[in-house]
């Protein structure tokens, strides 16, 4: 579940990479806060969406396409392996950080967690995309499901 925390300043495991300070929310943008089924076919509509805030949002076009393509592998993760005998559903909230140094996405499900493997051949590169592609990103798993917060310094619209 997205919790307070996420919320609060979608602080990463890894560390904020802000300082903490009070900002007024509502100047900082949209936010988008999508659950589909953690099907198939919902991994084209979600990098829709994600692309459409990013348009919104995210002053730097490049950083735009970093953070859909990273959200697009974690969401096709979250589909391909959290739940291979189970109905579930796959969450992203977007959102400009609290701080105004960047954005932050959470994509969450509720499944159970497969390693990677150790010599993952041509396919199993998902993680390693993300490593290069945001700022800083955790991931937290447990019987609860797997959470992947990812943020990048960049400026927004407001």
């Amino acid at each position: 579940m997205i919790t307070n925390r996420d919320l609060a300043c979608i602080g990463l495991a890894t560390g904020c990479v802000c300082p903490r300070r009070e900002v007024d929310l509502a100047v900082r943008g949209a936010w988008l806060w999508e659950r589909r089924p953690g099907c198939g076919a919902s991994v084209v509509p979600l990098r829709r969406l994600v692309r459409r805030w990013t348009l919104a949002a995210v002053v730097d076009e490049e950083v735009g396409e970093s953070i859909v393509l990273a959200v697009d592998e974690a969401v096709s993760n979250a589909v391909e392996h959290a739940y291979r005998d189970v109905a579930g559903d796959v969450q992203v909230l977007a959102v400009p950080r609290p701080c105004g140094h960047g954005v932050a996405v959470v994509v969450e499900d509720q499944g159970v967690w497969l390693a990677p493997a150790a010599h993952p051949g041509f396919r199993g590169r998902g993680l390693a995309l993300i490593d290069e592609l945001a700022d800083q990103h955790s991931i937290t798993a447990s019987a609860a499901g797997t959470t992947i917060r990812m943020c990048w310094r960049t400026q927004v619209r407001t």
